[in-house]
């Protein structure tokens, strides 16, 4: 998207963030935001720490580090792409039944965004030596010996890279 902020980029008249947070907010107790700003909606926003890990790994350890200083009796939690806006309507309920880290499935395919992160687990991660600069999601994932959870919507899977796919989803949302 050149670089811009994919969570604003509109879609048949709304924010992708917009679409993100609507079909979350009834699966889970509350929704926060990696990174630096809430989108206007009134909810935490956290940032990268400087002394954590970079690329999407940044994300996981930014929102531990936020539940552990206010909210330490959490299991652990979801996470979504800002610029997925067809995510599953129960996805929460698929990814959070079962003990560990959970990570969506579909069609062959892992989808280490859509995951459920075990607070206790992914905490011990980042705590070792093995962790590395920027662990990819998909090795964290590994790391924690993160469950598969088959999901049979691809399109539930679609995130927006591009200005194509934008149109795209356009496309999707014109046909339901």
């Amino acid at each position: 998207m050149g670089g811009a902020d994919k969570g604003r980029a509109v879609l048949a008249g709304k924010q992708l963030f917009d679409y993100v947070f609507e079909r979350l907010k009834p699966q889970v107790d509350r929704v926060i935001v990696a990174g630096p700003h809430d989108y206007d909606a009134g909810i935490t926003a956290v940032i990268d720490h400087p002394d954590g890990p970079a690329g999407p790994a940044a994300a996981l350890y930014a929102v531990l580090d936020w539940l552990q200083r206010n909210a330490p009796d959490a299991a652990g939690f979801l996470t979504a792409p800002v610029d997925a806006p067809f995510l599953s309507h129960d996805l929460a309920r698929q990814l959070c039944t079962g003990k560990g880290a959970a990570i969506a499935q579909c069609a062959g395919r892992g989808h280490p965004t859509f995951a459920y992160w075990d607070a206790h687990d992914l905490s011990a991660y980042f705590r070792s030596s093995a962790c590395g600069d920027a662990p990819a999601l998909h090795e964290i994932a590994t790391a924690l010996n993160a469950r598969d959870v088959e999901f049979g919507d691809e399109k539930a899977f679609f995130n927006i890279n591009t200005p194509a796919d934008l149109k795209s989803a356009e496309a999707l949302i014109a046909a339901e």
